[in-house]
């Protein structure tokens, strides 16, 4: 078994937890753990002159992405990895069993792993991983959806607290040796939550986990997923609504939907435009959902009163991108799902996945099961 970890995702917990559930079933693993050195920095420089569209890897100096594009252009279809596109395949060797956090899983490296017999990667998602390679031989991949929706709730609702209650500029006043008076005006207050309303677009596990803490603030929350039966959301003692109607009602518009390309740019101008002008967007989900040049124009404009931004089409995003001046926003590095809990709860569920699979077969849950299931 190779486990390949990182500094957030450690390859001795992956190997531990899949050993731990491998146990009580007679599984034994041979496990070679390697961890790259990625996040790189404590901190990466925002870059002047990215090249826009293009950067597929993370949590690494933009300079050292750049100088590499063309080798990792070699999987075009990957993104949100770590390091070189096809640094698995000297490391693969014969590896029945295969764990990664954000290390790119190439065509290359599945065709160096004659022995691979399942994936597991401890995401919501498996877009560092060669879905086809592996489907044209008939392997599983598991994944970990669900794993950070305790994190990515808590973060949503202390940072939409933070924000509208004016802590982060009053906190940074003081700090910087100023006692800032901004909060006791008319104009300068902050926002109380309760009684408030919060529109919920995407109703999922973040969404469930998000629910109760908004309720017990006192919000009134409304939600909208054409995937989720109306009754469902009712039972969860929330209003459904559709899109334009939440738009138009709510306090809040919190984004907690998956992206899956039909809903590119859900959120555009025309969207934006029935927001009301006192009203807040929030997305911690994914930049595609948003036209983020319409948000510009709606914040620059007043059209909105501000954003909470946790993603963002370019990450890092260019040190000029007007977002970071903008007036009312607040943005974080991409941080609303990374919690030591998640990276616990992640390894266990991954390791309980695969093990269930080598021990009974099991396909439940596999991340590519309509291409490799048996007719």
């Amino acid at each position: 078994m190779l486990s390949v970890g990182d500094r957030f995702v450690p390859a001795a917990l992956l190997g531990a937890r899949l050993a731990a559930h491998g146990e009580p079933h007679g599984l034994a693993f041979d496990v070679h753990q390697v961890d790259l050195p990625y996040p790189s920095a404590a901190a990466i420089p925002l870059p002047h002159d990215p090249p826009s569209g293009q950067v597929r890897a993370f949590w690494e100096d933009i300079d050292g992405i750049t100088a590499r594009l063309d080798a990792d252009a070699a999987d075009p279809v990957l993104r949100e990895y770590t390091g070189p596109v096809d640094q698995l395949v000297p490391l693969i060797g014969g590896a029945e069993v295969l764990l990664v956090h954000a290390a790119p899983v190439s065509r290359a490296a599945v065709e160096a792993a004659g022995a691979l017999r399942v994936v597991g990667t401890v995401r919501g998602g498996t877009v560092n991983i060669n879905l086809d390679a592996l489907n044209e031989r008939g392997i599983p991949v598991f994944n970990t959806p669900g794993r950070n929706a305790q994190a990515v709730a808590e973060f949503v609702t202390g940072a939409i607290i933070a924000h509208l209650r004016g802590i982060v500029p009053a906190a940074t006043a003081l700090g910087a040796g100023r006692w800032s008076m901004a909060p006791w005006t008319v104009d300068g207050a902050g926002m109380e939550l309760a009684h408030k309303t919060c529109g919920i677009v995407g109703f999922g596990q973040v969404a469930r986990a998000f629910t109760p803490i908004a309720r017990g603030i006192g919000m009134h929350l409304l939600a909208t997923d054409p995937w989720v039966d109306p009754a469902e959301i009712e039972r969860a003692g929330v209003e459904p609504a559709g899109l334009d109607e939440l738009l138009e009602r709510a306090d809040v518009v919190v984004l907690m939907a998956r992206y899956d390309g039909d809903n590119r740019h859900l959120i555009d101008a025309t969207a934006l435009a029935r927001m009301r002008p006192t009203a807040v967007l929030v997305n911690t989900a994914r930049p595609q959902l948003v036209d983020t040049e319409a948000l510009r124009a709606a914040l620059r404009e007043g059209r909105i009163a501000g954003a909470i931004l946790d993603v963002f089409d370019q990450e890092p995003p260019a040190g000029d991108d007007e977002l970071l001046g903008l007036p009312g926003t607040l943005l974080t590095p991409h941080i609303a799902g990374a919690s030591r809990d998640t990276v616990i709860r992640g390894a266990d569920l991954l390791g309980a996945r695969v093990v269930r699979h080598l021990v009974e077969g099991d396909l439940r849950g596999a991340a590519n099961l309509a291409a490799i299931q048996p007719a």
